[in-house]
């Protein structure tokens, strides 16, 4: 099977961690505490994709110099007058790495090769966001079906 024919819905996860808009920033820091931790997505209660907290996104918080990576000074400097006040809506900047839910294995890899992100959040034809898809599970699939 070429990977212009296999659904990433084949390979997705269906579960992943995600916040609301609302989650105050106390629990966003949490979240980013945790090893490893580089991003955290943000979804409406109905599950609407809103977009992705990237962790230069945290850094414009903690230090507004920081966040001029995520080309969002003033943002930092916001986060810093309005301090506890702060939620996940806020910071949240990447929208950008939906990715429908009828796309291909091949659509995915380009997707993520373009904007070189290693995940994208798969969402329906309503925005809901039903799934999210790795380059790791890209990867163990292609392996265990004999591609690499």
């Amino acid at each position: 099977m070429e990977l212009t024919e296999i659904p990433i819905s084949r390979i997705m996860h269906r579960e992943f961690e995600h916040v609301t808009p609302e989650t105050p920033l106390a629990i966003v820091f949490e979240k980013f505490s945790e090893r490893g931790r580089h991003d955290l997505i943000v979804l409406e209660e109905d599950g609407s994709f809103v977009g992705v907290i990237m962790l230069t996104d945290i850094l414009g918080c903690i230090n507004p110099q920081m966040g001029i990576h995520a080309g969002r000074r003033a943002a930092g400097l916001l986060c810093m007058l309005r301090g506890a006040d702060q939620t996940a809506g806020d910071l949240v900047t990447r929208s950008h790495i939906a990715i429908p839910d009828d796309s291909t294995v091949a659509d995915a890899l380009a997707h993520m090769a373009r904007d070189q992100r290693p995940y994208l959040v798969v969402v329906n034809g309503e925005g809901v966001a039903v799934g999210c898809i790795e380059l790791s599970d890209i990867i163990a699939f292609l392996r265990k079906g004999g591609h690499l």
